[in-house]
């Protein structure tokens, strides 16, 4: 991988590359912003950078072909060190940043005491410590005294969702940098250079609705999640629509999801992100005055048939539509009943149909 190769970051990339040609490369940075945008995979290309063997710190480039680069790219490099959560666990615990004091290691080994020893190959240590908001208060204040006291020759990256859940004594001794959404054709791009699909149309549909995000834009080509969103179209278009049949049926959908409540909540959540986008194209369709052959989703074209001639009601009903399905997405955010939002969800969308 190489800077050219990450899509949608080259603020960033000239930020850091400015501060390194004047000697000003901090010895701990904190990568914030929403998941799944390549915070991490940026990460990984600052620490070839930093530990490349034919490039200086003034370039920070990385030749991609020296041991040291390969070995960054294998996850191999003896002086490129990682935490994260561990599978199962909600949190960072202390044992991964100064041992398990259980065993006699505290001080001994972690993540602290690896990034002190000297480098084995490279110029330097560098460390990634990924999930960094789940740093608990035990495992922030070991990571502290690293952060107080640095150890000469190392550079901690944390990547986090939020600088905001960072503690702010951890968020004060690093150099934030703050990273923003991909667009969707970045994102688009990225699921066609990574064979997450190979169909242009999926791709840029997938992009749309991904919030910036590659990881969301994976999981929305996901069979599962594209069969929910097809039958949700369906059920929009059916005429007339049965609202409480509708409601039951999504209801039922969410099993796929599993018992625990926060998985269903992020089902729901895209349900409801699917009918935001149902309505958006209908909207942009008919204040557009956009043929309907050219509607990439074939079921929006049924719905605006029915509606008839584009007039100002017509608009205004579909912006009523929109904003309907927004006030059920931030219900589903607030933790109300996913049945009991679901359920008045489309009792309105049905009230509102029929309205017409």
């Amino acid at each position: 991988m190489t800077w050219n190769f990450l899509l949608g970051h080259t603020g960033q990339v000239e930020k850091l590359r400015a501060g390194s040609a004047l000697g000003r490369l901090a010895h701990a940075y904190a990568f914030v912003g929403p998941s799944g945008i390549g915070k991490r995979r940026f990460a990984v290309e600052l620490a070839r950078c930093l530990l490349c063997e034919n490039h200086t710190d003034a370039e920070l480039e990385s030749c991609g072909k020296c041991a040291s680069c390969r070995q960054v790219a294998a996850g191999t490099h003896p002086d490129l060190l990682a935490v994260g959560l561990f599978e199962g666990r909600r949190e960072l615990v202390v044992e991964q940043f100064i041992g398990d004091k259980a065993k006699g290691m505290r001080g001994k080994e972690g993540l602290c005491y690896d990034v002190s020893l000297k480098p084995m190959s490279g110029r330097r240590r560098v460390a990634i410590i990924d999930d960094a908001e789940t740093l608990n208060d035990e495992s922030a204040n070991s990571l502290l005294k690293t952060l107080e006291e640095p150890p000469p020759n190392s550079v901690l990256i944390l990547v986090a969702t939020s600088a905001d859940l960072l503690l702010p004594t951890i968020r004060s001794r690093c150099q934030v940098v703050p990273f923003q959404p991909l667009s969707p054709d970045h994102v688009r791009q990225l699921l066609l250079r990574e064979g997450v699909t190979a169909d242009e149309r999926e791709a840029a549909q997938a992009a749309s609705l991904s919030g910036g995000s590659l990881d969301a834009a994976r999981q929305l080509l996901d069979p599962q999640l594209r069969a929910l969103r097809e039958e949700l179209y369906d059920l929009l278009t059916a005429h007339p629509f049965r609202s409480a049949q509708a409601a039951a049926r999504m209801i039922e959908a969410l099993e796929p999801a599993g018992s625990e409540k926060a998985s269903q909540r992020e089902y729901a959540g895209w349900m409801i992100r699917f009918g935001v986008e149902f309505f958006r194209q209908a909207l942009l369709a008919v204040s557009r005055g956009r043929a309907l052959a050219n509607i990439e989703i074939p079921q929006v074209r049924t719905f605006l048939e029915r509606l008839g001639e584009p007039s100002v009601d017509t608009s205004d009903r579909v912006i009523d539509l929109v904003e309907r399905c927004l006030a059920a997405e931030q219900q589903i955010d607030a933790n109300v009943s996913i049945p009991l939002c679901l359920e008045a969800l489309f009792d309105d969308l049905g009230r509102m149909l029929r309205a017409g």
